[in-house]
């Protein structure tokens, strides 16, 4: 069994821990939206509209809740660049604008509703109490997330590469420089007493390029045309490399749908290979018996 890192090539049996499920069911799962939220920061229904915008205005926030009275319920909420004369109550939006949900929402979840909105609001036991916005996809948790994710991607990658290319003449498929690159990680390795083969020392732009080079590779990946898959692939690598160096922001001019999107297309590449590994693996097992139990 402790021949592939996945699954036995013999009986098919498959680790634990290996399965994206596993992954999501350890870490995605057990960060939820009261780890990662922030307190709703909010105003007097009857406070004069003007004040209220420059406020938030100085405070860089774009909305803020809504109470008749200091400590009551909120009633609503309201949007900073909508404030203009009269009072906070005459701008104000219903809760059910917007989306509100549990605090035991998983990150998971929570990156998907992102998607379609810069913010939901959190519930307490006291009704809303919270906000989740994407700036709070910068926060530590969510990033050791994504990189987790990103990381169990290119074991993907490297598995189905091994399995593809391992007896052919790959070298001649990467840009000049690359294999050569490969040689020094692999000599690096074996400073350390780690015997492997070259094509398992390759990094992630050489894996791109392989994949790209097979269109069964391509099709596993659900990838529909080379132009894509290098779009998809660059964005990866900029986004791991953005987490990996603890960019202070994990995007530039505020796209984070982009950068959601992306996560939820990584999850969806996973889930694909993450079947066929098993499939592959119990094909390749159908007459075993033995005589461990």
């Amino acid at each position: 069994m402790g021949y592939e890192l996945w699954t036995s090539p013999v009986t098919g049996y498959r680790r634990r821990g290996t399965r994206l499920s596993d992954f999501n069911q350890v870490l995605g799962r057990r960060i939820l939206a009261v780890d990662i939220c922030e307190p709703l920061k909010c105003c007097a229904a009857g406070a004069p509209a003007d004040d209220i915008r420059a406020e938030l205005e100085r405070l860089d926030f774009t909305v803020a809740g809504v109470r008749e009275l200091e400590g009551g319920p909120i009633i609503g909420f309201v949007e900073s660049s909508a404030l203009s004369c009269g009072d906070v109550r005459d701008h104000l939006h219903d809760l059910s604008e917007v989306s509100v949900i549990p605090q035991a929402t998983d990150v998971v979840a929570v990156l998907g509703l992102l998607l379609d909105r810069p913010f939901v609001y959190v519930e307490g036991d006291a009704g809303v109490e919270a906000i989740l916005t994407w700036a709070d996809i910068n926060k530590p948790m969510v990033r050791i997330y994504i990189f987790g994710l990103i990381s169990l991607l290119e074991m993907h990658l490297s598995f189905w590469i091994f399995k593809e290319f391992s007896d052919v003449e790959w070298e001649k498929m990467l840009a000049g420089g690359r294999v050569e690159a490969a040689e020094g990680v692999q000599k690096i390795r074996r400073a350390v007493g780690q015997e492997l083969r070259l094509i398992q020392c390759l990094q992630l732009c050489d894996k791109r390029d392989l994949v790209l080079h097979s269109g069964k590779l391509m099709g596993l990946f659900g990838l529909s045309s080379r132009r894509a898959g290098e779009r998809f692939f660059r964005s990866v690598e900029t986004l791991r490399n953005s987490l990996a160096h603890s960019q202070y922001d994990l995007v530039s001019d505020n796209a984070w749908v982009d950068l959601l999107s992306l996560v939820g297309q990584i999850q969806r590449v996973v889930e694909l290979s993450d079947v066929q590994v098993e499939n592959d693996a119990m094909e390749s097992s159908v007459e075993f018996s033995g005589l461990l139990w």
